[in-house]
């Protein structure tokens, strides 16, 4: 069954953007209908800037929905314990930064693997936000800044810095005990190497069962792959959107149909974006999306880099009118095969992209796209901007500290010869 992605779908504190990395800030289901063509799973609220690991994680639970019918529950929190690890290893700094971005949370993938959430901390299952995230993220901060950390020579101490993430995330001794098993105590070894994830609950990427889309195979017709996750992470690849050049809204079309084309044959594309809070529209015919007609009203807000998964879009085109999200088109169906040939014409418009988010589906402070809890709707103008670009700094007004300009859409990452 192939429909086109016209159907359903569904931070707060700042959003700070590292050079690099998608630093998303968080506070401190699967919504259900059956007429879209992308499986995704439950919509999940992050407590600390790591949307990345929420994207990459709806990202992988979608291509095992299609491969085989599960709905697996990847734990965030087992891939944050590891990117700290990491982190603090690597010496990046006196402060845990929960930035990132699609290139580390697939090295993690990698080195890894996945955990069910259950497995991992079974407390995240009971409630659609992690409290033991940013409750991990006090702990390991105030250890690096005055405790057990706070030196350079205690980081390197590989068995210390597991033993204290152990207390930290709370972690139970049956957990820590299938860590030690599969990738020694000191973390030393991992799936790239000699890491064994027999006897444990920790799945190897080469295990976990992924479907998508591929057309390197047939360019002009999409083919089914069935495999693994570990080929998943090296067989999708990050594109830029158009910024610049001498013919740019030729650039972003043509993107855009790349785009398109993915989402007709079910990928789950992932998305990295620029927030700006100030564009989110709480009320009216708007609700629920990114705009430029609310920015413009309320000026420059907290702003920072995120990450999520696409689900749907609307579109304007010539042949048709307007071809609207949350309704199906079957290309088995005649007439809807030709609309889905339109959706793909130069001259057809998109208005905007629906994301599934990470910020919770049922909020009375966050707006969601209307029927879709959990889902928001980034608007072409302000995917393309251009609008201010102004960096939170403690002390300052966010207008005081506008720098240049910028377009919300950053890149996306895309199935093999899209």
């Amino acid at each position: 069954m192939r429909l086109l992605s016209l159907s359903r779908s569904a931070l707060l504190a700042s959003v700070l953007g590292v050079t690099g990395l998608v630093g998303c800030g968080a506070e401190t289901g699967s919504e259900e209908n059956n007429v879209t063509d992308i499986k995704q799973t439950d919509v999940e609220r992050q407590s600390i800037g790591n949307c990345w690991l929420y994207a990459t994680a709806s990202w992988a639970e979608s291509l095992h929905l299609y491969a085989t019918g599960e709905e697996y529950d990847i734990s965030q929190s087992y891939w944050t314990y590891w990117h700290w690890f990491d982190e603090i290893q690597n010496g990046w700094g006196d402060e845990i930064s929960t930035g990132g971005s699609e290139y580390v949370s697939f090295d993690i993938i990698r080195q890894r693997g996945i955990m069910d959430e259950a497995a991992f901390i079974t407390e995240d299952t009971v409630s659609e936000m992690s409290s033991r995230q940013s409750a991990a993220l006090a702990k390991m901060n105030s250890e690096m800044k005055s405790g057990r950390l706070k030196d350079s020579a205690a980081r390197q101490d590989a068995e210390l810095v597991r033993d204290i993430l152990d207390e930290a995330w709370g972690l139970k001794p049956e957990v820590v005990e299938q860590l030690d098993k599969a990738f020694g105590a000191d973390g030393s070894k991992n799936f790239e190497g000699a890491a064994s994830a027999e006897g444990t609950s920790i799945v190897e990427p080469s295990a976990f069962e992924v479907q998508y889309p591929e057309r390197r195979t047939n360019a002009a017709e999409a083919t089914i792959k069935n495999t693994t996750l570990d080929v998943a992470v090296d067989d999708w690849r990050t594109t830029e959107y158009p910024s610049y050049g001498s013919n740019l809204a030729k650039s972003r079309r043509d993107f855009q149909i790349r785009v398109q084309k993915a989402m007709h044959d079910g990928a789950p594309v992932i998305i990295t974006w620029m927030v700006d809070f100030n564009a989110m529209e709480s009320a009216g015919a708007l609700a629920g999306s990114f705009n430029m007609t609310t920015l413009g009203r309320a000026g420059a807000g907290r702003q920072g880099g995120h990450m999520t998964v696409l689900e749907d879009y609307q579109a304007q085109t010539e042949e048709f009118g307007l071809l609207a999200a949350g309704e199906t088109l079957d290309p088995s169906n005649e007439e809807d095969a030709a609309k889905l040939d339109a959706a793909l014409l130069p001259t057809t418009t998109i208005e905007f992209f629906r994301v599934k988010n990470s910020w919770g589906a049922f909020r009375d402070d966050r707006s969601s796209a209307p029927g879709f809890p959990g889902y928001h709707d980034l608007y072409m103008d302000y995917l393309n901007g251009p609008f201010a670009w102004c960096p939170s700094v403690e002390g300052a007004k966010t207008s005081q500290n506008c720098r240049s300009k910028t377009g919300g859409w950053e890149n996306v990452v895309l199935p093999p010869g899209y």
